[in-house]
C-alpha cells in the first residue's frame, strides 16, 4: 500500500529534547514515529536526554528510526537543542518537545509553509498558559526586539536547512528558547528567506514546565547580550 506523503517531504531529523519526561516520552515518540512513517520519505528521531533523573533513558532506546544522545548532567533546553541540531544528519532539522504540547501533525503545517524558505518559524493559535506566563513571554519578546532588532514572532518549533546551522556561528548555549531567536535574528541579518505559519499548542500530557522560572529569565538576559555582540560582528562582515 502506498503511503500518503506531504508534497514537501525532505530528509528530516526531528530532535526531541527530554528532561524528566518518563511519563510522556513513550506516547510522544509513538505518535511521532507513526506520523513520520506515513508522511516522510526519510527521517530520524533524535532524542536528547538532558541529564534526566526519573528514568527517562530507560523508556527509550536507539533503534530503527530512533537515536538517543544523553547529557550526563542537566544543561538546559538550548544546550539540548544544540546537541541535537549539530548531531542531525538529515538535510532538514526541526524539533518537538517531549511533553506532547506540539502534536506530530503540526509538523505538517510547517512543512506545508516551506515554499523554498531557508527557515520556517511558527506561532501558536492559542497557548493554554496563565497570565503570568503570557506576561513573561511578552516581556522577553520586547527585550529581544530592543537588543537584536528581530521583529519576527517565534513561539513554537521551527524548520531549518541543516547546513545553515554550521554557517551561523551560534553563541546561545544556556537559556530555554534563545537558540531559536538567535537563528532567526542572524538569518534576518543575512537577508535569508524566512517563512511563518500557525500551529496548535496542547496542554502538557503530564508534569509541569521546566523553563518558565526566574533562573531561566536571568540566563536569557545573559544570552541576549552574547547574541547582540555576535550579531554586530556578523553585520560588520556582511557585504
Amino acid at each position: 500500500m502506498l503511503r500518503a506523503m506531504l508534497p514537501f517531504a525532505p530528509p528530516l531529523t526531528v530532535v526531541v529534547p527530554a528532561y524528566n519526561e518518563r511519563e510522556n516520552l513513550p506516547r510522544v515518540l509513538g505518535e511521532l514515529t507513526d506520523w513520520l512513517d506515513r508522511n516522510a520519505r526519510d527521517f530520524e528521531v533524535l532524542v536528547v536526554d538532558d541529564g534526566s533523573r526519573d528514568g527517562t533513558r530507560e523508556v527509550v532506546k536507539s533503534g530503527g528510526h530512533v537515536r538517543v544522545i544523553a547529557h550526563e548532567v542537566n544543561r538546559g533546553l538550548t544546550a539540548t537543542l544544540r546537541t541535537g541540531f549539530f548531531a542531525a544528519d538529515r538535510q532538514f532539522v526541526t524539533w518537538v518537545p517531549a511533553d506532547g504540547q506540539i502534536a506530530a501533525p503540526e509538523l505538517g503545517k510547517i512543512l506545508d509553509a516551506w515554499n523554498d524558505h531557508d527557515l520556517v518559524l511558527s506561532t501558536y493559535e492559542h497557548r493554554p498558559d496563565g497570565w503570568q506566563r503570557a506576561l513573561m513571554s511578552r516581556t522577553l519578546r520586547l527585550m529581544l526586539r530592543v537588543m537584536t532588532g528581530l521583529e519576527d514572532r517565534l513561539e513554537g518549533t521551527y524548520l531549518i536547512r541543516r547546513a545553515l546551522l554550521d554557517e551561523l556561528d551560534l553563541v546561545a548555549r544556556t537559556s530555554a528558547g534563545s537558540i531559536g531567536f538567535e537563528i532567526a535574528a542572524k538569518m534576518r541579518a543575512l537577508g535569508l528567506r524566512i517563512g511563518t505559519t500557525e500551529i496548535a499548542c496542547a496542554p502538557r500530557l503530564s508534569g509541569s514546565s521546566k523553563v518558565a522560572n526566574a533562573r531561566n529569565v536571568t540566563a536569557y538576559l545573559g544570552e541576549l547580550w552574547r547574541i547582540r555582540r555576535s550579531l554586530k560582528r556578523l553585520r560588520a562582515r556582511a557585504p
